[in-house]
């Protein structure tokens, strides 16, 4: 209940506080999004809700088209990182560019092996990552601008199980999740 909460409290203060209008955006240049992403699953899974730390370092091409690479460290059953090329367009005719769609593919890293009590596992390995969104921008000043964007994120790993009455059995986790970021832009 308290992470809903925050969730609405900190898009509030970032509604309110973003009110000037898109008069000095960048034409080309190097912009980065920071976000706090909150992943979204279903209740049959151990975690509903994952947290992460993304950031985009995009180069900006045109006024509507940057290009770029996509980090972030999540924490879900294990705590993985994940990087891959990352594109933003902006969508024309929406009030000066402040609506995006953004899509990333890449790998993922787990940093942790998988453990269970129940039995022993071994051979942790990072699969991939597609990430694709929606989002809105509300510029602050002419270099800072606050977004909040949603959208949908498939990632997996594999480990190797190993029973004491069974050989080695490969398993792979996959999570489908919904996906809410609230961030900050930087040119």
């Amino acid at each position: 209940m308290r992470t809903p909460t925050l969730t609405l409290f900190l898009l509030i203060s970032l509604i309110s506080y973003a009110q000037e209008s898109f008069e000095n955006i960048k034409s080309k240049g190097y912009q980065n999004y920071t976000s706090y992403t909150q992943m979204i699953g279903s209740q049959k899974d151990h975690n509903t809700y994952i947290n992460a730390i993304e950031m985009d370092h995009n180069y900006l091409l045109s006024k509507n088209f940057a290009f770029g690479v996509s980090t972030g460290i999540e924490w879900m059953d294990i705590n993985m990182v994940s990087i891959g090329p990352n594109i933003k367009m902006s969508l024309p005719g929406f009030n000066k560019k402040s609506v995006f769609v953004s899509a990333s593919y890449g790998a993922v890293i787990p940093l942790e092996k998988v453990k269970n009590e129940w039995y022993e596992t071994s051979n942790t390995k990072g699969k991939h990552f597609f990430n694709s969104e929606l989002g809105y921008i509300f510029p602050a000043n002419g270099s800072v601008a606050f977004f909040i964007a949603m959208g949908y994120r498939y990632q997996s790993y594999s480990y190797t199980r190993n029973d004491w009455w069974r050989t080695s059995i490969d398993r792979q986790v996959k999570y489908n999740r919904f996906i809410l970021k609230l961030g900050i832009r930087l040119f």
